[in-house]
């Protein structure tokens, strides 16, 4: 009985293996990544525990709406994912993540159990891809980007990604609960795979933000350590004071009046002797 129940449970337990890519990608610079796959975490753990024992009490939306949301944050995550592989400037960047956002959501609205859930956002985004590489390719007259990017990233992600896509559509029927934990495992390691190693367009001199709810709620603003920031606010207040008075160096061709100085007493010297100097008499 107790094996029955944990073999019920595993789909749950091993939805939390997006915890970690959401903080790796968060460590890395990319936000926006980390708090899609806290999304998805999410519903997909929500999702999984309702179909477990005992456990439909955290059950807070429809089952429909549940399922939706974990189709949805998947698709969204390999979308986010490869995107962020390509390194688009703002506001490509922008436009493309938003672009991939509407037209997922509309799809999956229509049909979330078919192979273009997932085959749509992975096919465009590889287009995308491969026509901005291209490109490069032309201009730079050599490989891009690097090999290392091919044998390290991109080999490795897409073999894990093939994988868990097999493991979802093609050996479900053999065993549900073992099958769909290990997709969920090869899909989080494809996503670690293929993020890139650190953001280029993080500011540099400043190390990135640890995953924090502030984080995954979008409340910072920079990757840069809140210790930093605090230092520079403070000196700029400093510097800005009311009562620090401004002190003007004088320049060396300014002319100054001579200063008067007191005579010192001369010692040694009587009275008479001292009418003789100013000539009194």
């Amino acid at each position: 009985m107790g094996a029955f129940i944990a073999k019920l449970l595993l789909p749950t337990v091993s939805s939390l293996v997006f915890l970690p890519t959401a903080s790796v990608a968060a460590k890395r610079g990319f936000h926006l990544e980390a708090m899609v796959y806290f999304f998805t975490m999410f519903f997909a753990t929500i999702f999984h525990a309702c179909d477990g024992p005992g456990l439909s009490i955290i059950c807070f939306m429809r089952y429909d709406v549940l399922e939706y949301f974990t189709v949805y944050g998947t698709a969204l995550s390999m979308w986010v994912t490869l995107i962020a592989l390509g390194e688009f400037e703002e506001p490509q960047r922008s436009s493309i993540t938003m672009f991939g956002v509407l037209t997922i959501a509309v799809r999956i609205y229509q049909d979330r159990l078919g192979y273009g859930v997932y085959s749509g956002p992975i096919g465009s985004a590889v287009l995308i891809l491969t026509v901005k590489w291209l490109q490069k390719m032309k201009q730079q007259r050599s490989l891009y980007p690097e090999k290392s990017v091919y044998t390290q990233q991109v080999g490795p992600g897409c073999c894990f990604g093939a994988l868990a896509l097999m493991l979802r559509f093609y050996f479900e029927e053999w065993d549900y609960a073992y099958v769909h934990s290990f997709y969920h495992l090869s899909l989080a390691i494809s996503f670690v795979l293929l993020l890139p190693k650190n953001n280029r367009f993080v500011v540099k001199g400043q190390s990135a933000v640890k995953l924090s709810w502030c984080t995954l709620c979008c409340c910072t603003l920079s990757p840069g350590s809140t210790k930093e920031m605090t230092e520079k606010i403070v000196k700029k207040k400093k510097s800005q004071s009311v009562w620090s008075i401004p002190i003007k160096k004088k320049d060396k061709d300014t002319p100054t009046l001579p200063l008067f100085h007191t005579p010192s007493p001369v010692k040694g010297t009587n009275i008479s002797r001292l009418k003789e100097l100013n000539g009194w008499k």
